[in-house]
C-alpha cells in the first residue's frame, strides 16, 4: 500500500497540482489514514472475537473525540503502536470496567476530576511529527480537549445508566489522561514506543 502511495504523490508532484511541502503532508496524512485504518480493523475483529466490540467501539469514540485535540503516547514503528493501542483497550473495555463497578463512588468522582485536570494542564500533547506551530492553535485544541472531556463526562455521569459502559468510558478518559501524565513527565519531545 506505501507504494501507491508513494505513486499518488509523485503524480501530483508531476502534476504540479500542490506546493512540494503540501505534497509531504499529503503523503503523511495518508500514510497515517492507512496505519489508522489497519489497526482499528484488526482492534475491532479483536474485541468481535472476545465479544466485547460494543465496548470496544464506545471506548474509541470516547477516546478519539479526547485524543485528537489532547494528544498523548506516539509509537515509532506500527508493531509497537498496535500493542500499545491494544493493551490500552484490554485495559478500558474489559479489564479495568471489572473493579470500578466495586469502587466507592467518591473515588470515582476523584478519578473523573483528576482526568479532567490532567488534560487542562496538559493537553495538548501532539506528535513530534507535527508540532503545534502556533500558540492560538495550542488554545483552540486544548479548548477543543476540554470541552470534549466534560461533555463525556457529563453523559457518563447524567445519561449512562449501564454501568459497564460508564465504567468503560470513566477508564478510557483516566488512561488517556494519564497518557499525557507520563508523556508530560518523560520528555513531550521524544516519542515512546
Amino acid at each position: 500500500m506505501y507504494r501507491w502511495i508513494d505513486l499518488i504523490a509523485l503524480q501530483v508532484y508531476r502534476e504540479n497540482l500542490l506546493p512540494h511541502s503540501d505534497i509531504r503532508k499529503m503523503r503523511y496524512a495518508m500514510t497515517v489514514l492507512f496505519n489508522e485504518s489497519i489497526k482499528l480493523i484488526l482492534l475491532f475483529l479483536i474485541f468481535r472475537f472476545l465479544g466485547y466490540q460494543s465496548l470496544f467501539l464506545f471506548s474509541f469514540m470516547v477516546l478519539v473525540s479526547i485524543r485528537i485535540f489532547a494528544g498523548g503516547i506516539h509509537c515509532e514503528k506500527n508493531i509497537s503502536c498496535f500493542v500499545a493501542s491494544l493493551i490500552f483497550f484490554l485495559l478500558s473495555v474489559i479489564i479495568l470496567p471489572q473493579y470500578l463497578i466495586t469502587i466507592a463512588p467518591k473515588i470515582l468522582i476523584l478519578i473523573s476530576v483528576t482526568s479532567v485536570l490532567f488534560i487542562i494542564f496538559l493537553a495538548p500533547l501532539p506528535s513530534p511529527q507535527r508540532p503545534i506551530q502556533s500558540e492560538k492553535r495550542k488554545k483552540r485544541l486544548q479548548g477543543l480537549a476540554i470541552f470534549f472531556t466534560l461533555f463525556w463526562q457529563g453523559i457518563l455521569w447524567f445519561f449512562i445508566k449501564d454501568p459497564v459502559f460508564f465504567s468503560c468510558g470513566i477508564w478510557t478518559i483516566f488512561l488517556q489522561s494519564i497518557q499525557l501524565l507520563w508523556r508530560f513527565s518523560s520528555n513531550s519531545e521524544r516519542r515512546l514506543c
